[in-house]
């Protein structure tokens, strides 16, 4: 339940019954092939499937479960390209048997850029109707008009 002011009155809201979404950015589902090597040592190599992405994170199917806490290089193959995007450090946030749950930490402004304009290109009305907005109006004065601003 939550509760709100409105015109000098409180107003309670009841909110529906479900999880709580925390994830900063919205999540395409995808099928894109990983490769994992760990940021301590270079011979250790895991590899997997990305199931969603989005510019801060994904969700991976593994090969091996990989422990909660643990820094990675990220390596996704993108189809359209023939380079892979290269995230330079990730952390797993969420594991659950060969499933994890990945926070990209460490990325460049070219890299990034990239993977933008893939999930850009990969998103379709039903990923973005079921997740939190990308544009806000906002009325930053009343000497200006309302603009729209992307969200973070």
């Amino acid at each position: 339940m939550a509760t709100r002011r409105r015109s000098g009155t409180d107003v309670t809201t009841h909110l529906p019954d479900q999880t709580t979404d925390r994830r900063a950015a919205q999540r395409v589902p995808v099928q894109l092939i990983v490769r994992l090597s760990a940021t301590d040592h270079f011979q250790h190599v895991s590899h997997g499937v990305a199931l969603d992405l989005s510019e801060r994170g994904c969700k991976i199917s593994c090969t091996e479960a990989l422990p909660i806490g643990s820094f990675w290089d990220l390596y996704l193959t993108i189809p359209e390209t023939s380079r892979p995007i290269l995230i330079s450090e990730v952390r797993v946030v969420r594991s659950a048997q060969l499933e994890c749950g990945i926070e990209f930490l460490r990325i460049t402004a070219r890299e990034r850029t990239r993977l933008r304009h893939f999930l850009w290109k990969h998103m379709n009305r039903s990923t973005l109707s079921d997740g939190p907005p990308l544009f806000a109006l906002l009325d930053r004065s009343r000497s200006q008009r309302p603009h729209l601003t992307s969200l973070p």
